[in-house]
This record gives C-alpha cells, sequence and structure tokens, in this order.
C-alpha cells in the first residue's frame, strides 16, 4: 500500500472521528467533518473522483461559509470552535486544488527525477500548512481562554481537543499525501 492511500484513508478515519465525536450536536458541527472525509476519500482515488479538485474547493468553501454561519442571539463575535471550522475547511479546500500538481509530480516513466517545473506546487503548500497551524494554535489559545473565564458561557458536548486532534489527523494525511513518497 502506497503512501498515498495510506495517507487518505487516516484523513477520512480522522473526518469521521470528528463527525462521530459531534454526533449529538447540531449540523453544522458534524457534517464539515463528513465532507472532509469525503473529499479525503476522493482524493485517495483521483480517477474515481465525482467533483474534481475545483468541485471540491467549490464545496469546502461553502461549507466554511455555511458552518461559520452568523453570531448568535445576544452574543458578539463568532465563536472559536466555529473559526477553526471554518479555517479547516478553507485549508481543506485549498489544498484540494493543489492535489492535481501533487499527482501529476508523482505519476509518469521518470517521477523521481524532480524539475523546477514539478516542484512549484512545494513552496504553497508548506506555507499553507505553516499558517494553518499558525492560525490553528491561535484559535485554540482564545477558546481556552474563553472557556477559562468564570462567565457563565455554555459548554458544548463535544470535547474540543478530540476536535483539534482530528483536525490535525487530516492536515497531517493533507501533508503525507503531498510529500510522502
Amino acid at each position: 500500500m502506497d503512501a498515498q492511500l495510506l495517507a487518505a484513508e487516516l484523513g477520512v478515519a480522522t473526518g469521521l472521528i470528528g463527525a462521530y465525536v459531534h454526533r449529538r450536536g447540531r449540523v453544522r458541527a458534524w457534517l464539515p467533518h463528513l465532507l472532509m472525509a469525503a473529499a479525503m476519500a476522493a482524493m485517495a482515488v483521483p480517477a474515481r473522483d465525482p467533483l474534481g479538485p475545483a468541485g471540491w474547493m467549490l464545496l469546502l468553501g461553502c461549507a466554511a461559509a455555511w458552518a461559520m454561519g452568523r453570531p448568535r442571539p445576544g452574543r458578539t463575535g463568532i465563536s472559536g470552535r466555529r473559526a477553526a471550522l471554518a479555517l479547516d475547511l478553507y485549508a481543506m479546500g485549498v489544498l484540494t486544488l493543489l492535489m492535481p500538481a501533487v499527482h501529476a509530480h508523482n505519476v509518469g516513466p521518470h517521477h523521481h527525477e524532480a524539475t523546477a517545473a514539478t516542484g512549484w506546487w512545494q513552496a504553497p503548500y508548506i506555507g499553507l500548512l505553516c499558517v494553518w497551524f499558525t492560525c490553528r494554535v491561535a484559535l485554540a489559545a482564545v477558546e481556552a481562554r474563553r472557556r477559562a473565564a468564570p462567565v457563565g458561557i455554555p459548554v458544548e458536548a463535544a470535547n474540543p481537543t478530540v476536535t483539534y486532534a482530528c483536525s490535525a489527523g487530516m492536515m497531517a494525511a493533507m501533508g503525507l499525501m503531498a510529500f510522502g513518497q
């Protein structure tokens, strides 16, 4: 089994775990995780992908806007969890757009010979993963500070640590798909 298929399976599994963790919550909490798992499954077998990279980017971008939603009545701003979920969806969408370049780089008779023309995607891919990681850490810090506040803020049913781990697992799988030979 090659590294890309194994990484895609890891991404599907972590997406399904994220959906399972939020199963008792609102649709806005668990549906994006299912969509990310479906995108990972489509990347596992690009020849059978029904939407293609642009279709997945559009679907994940719309899901991110929907997951972000609007502020709840009586509260100011958007919650850190919803912002983190939207960030995950947008990042997954952009990384999905880069996947054809990754697959084009890894196929062909001389795929072990890296050239400047085939490796153009590596810097943006690494950059996006670094930006995603930095933003995710900042959002986790904001969420931890908000949860530590003595104000009577209701705590949702899902454990944010599991959600963050699932998101990190999916992004790690995207990195493995890109750079695991």
